[in-house]
């Protein structure tokens, strides 16, 4: 049956055992916005997990703290859980009592959630907008606001709150600001993983991926979710993120977009950031491959120097192409490489030498063949 399910007839099926089905959280607001949701999360209120295993036999079930299935709805993978209410009782993302039962309404399931923007939900099977905290007005006014003052129960709340803002471009209620101020105690402690994975998604969707680091910076976070970059002067600072929104307006790729941070990091403070959280290889790479090649081409720019720069990307994870692209879009003032690159490769070695001759005669022949390509 669910290989052929359809949403109406998933919420009919819940609707005739007495409970109710609802589109939740993400796809709802990104439905508002006019953005065709990645995934479909369904809520249902009203019905004991027995009941529900019995009906669709076919949905997986996984999660610790409480149960969440994957079933298969219109032909699309999409996550099931109960309405269930919160109540801290520890420290952290995992210091929470979750109570999931037939009782818990939808309006107390959507309480519990960060923003209001994400605190709507829609009847699956009459359409309806539930709406209690007022998510749609924030919505059209582009502001993220705090569903609730237990908004900093979860200090994991503040850095989805910082990614929200950059992969949305939302501005942040006065007020929700200071409730994510408040939990740099409790993120300290918090697995550095799930930092990186929030860094991914900024990297990899938003178009002004400064906003991130900008709202940490104002929450007083910078310091304990990236303290290379909170150890940067104002002006240094300031400056990488410039360069950042600039390269992220020329490009998507995530390894590109860190890279840039490489002109404002040196190869130390890339590597004490990577021992701390451990960075993806590509990332890593590109980052300090950067650094040193901007290094290389600090004006004036010599041919020896562009040719020592050539070659290190040529051997390196970051092209010389995409070089050409970050520092041009980042505005440092470095002439375009591929070009140079090409003369580079046009030369053609001698049969005759040997050895240790081959890379002095090639060295020179590509010195000056860049001059050449200068002047």
């Amino acid at each position: 049956m669910s290989a052929a399910l359809t949403e109406q007839i998933f919420a009919e099926i819940i609707a005739e055992s007495g409970g109710r089905l609802y589109r939740v959280g993400g796809c709802v607001r990104d439905a508002f916005m006019g953005v065709t949701p990645k995934d479909i999360d369904f809520c249902v209120v009203g019905m004991v997990k027995k009941n529900f295993k019995a009906l669709f036999p076919d949905a997986e079930e996984y999660g610790k703290s409480f149960p969440v299935f994957q079933l298969l709805v219109d032909g699309r993978k999409c996550e099931v859980a109960f309405a269930r209410t919160e109540r801290k009782v520890g420290s952290g993302y995992k210091g929470f009592k979750v109570a999931s039962n037939p009782k818990v309404t939808i309006e107390e399931d959507l309480f519990r959630r960060d923003t209001t923007v994400n605190s709507m939900a829609v009847d699956s099977l009459s359409g309806k907008i539930i709406d209690p905290f007022n998510g749609r007005q924030d919505l059209q006014a582009r502001i993220l606001r705090a569903t609730s003052k237990h908004f900093s129960d979860d200090p994991m709340r503040a850095l989805r709150l910082a990614g929200q803002s950059a992969r949305l471009g939302f501005q942040i209620d006065g007020e929700t600001l200071l409730l994510a101020s408040a939990v740099g105690a409790e993120l300290t402690d918090e697995p550095v993983e799930r930092t990186l994975s929030e860094l991914t998604k900024v990297l990899t969707e938003a178009k002004e991926p400064s906003r991130f680091f900008k709202v940490l910076t104002a929450a007083k976070l910078l310091q304990i979710t990236f303290p290379e970059l909170a150890a940067l002067s104002e002006a240094d600072l300031r400056t990488a993120m410039d360069r950042l929104d600039a390269v992220a307006e020329a490009v998507q790729d995530p390894a590109l977009r860190f890279a840039v941070l490489g002109f404002s990091l040196d190869q130390a403070g890339m590597s004490l950031w990577n021992r701390r959280m451990t960075l993806p290889g590509e990332w890593l790479n590109s980052a300090i491959t950067a650094g040193t090649v901007m290094k290389l081409l600090k004006k004036p720019t010599s041919s020896e120097a562009i040719a020592d720069a050539i070659n290190i990307l040529r051997r390196g994870s970051l092209r010389v192409e995409e070089f050409d692209v970050i520092s041009q879009a980042a505005g440092l003032g470095i002439p375009a490489l591929q070009p140079l690159k090409t003369a580079m490769a046009d030369i053609v070695v001698p049969k005759d030498l040997k050895g240790r001759e081959i890379s002095e005669w090639l060295r020179q022949r590509q010195v000056e063949a860049i001059t050449n390509m200068l002047q």
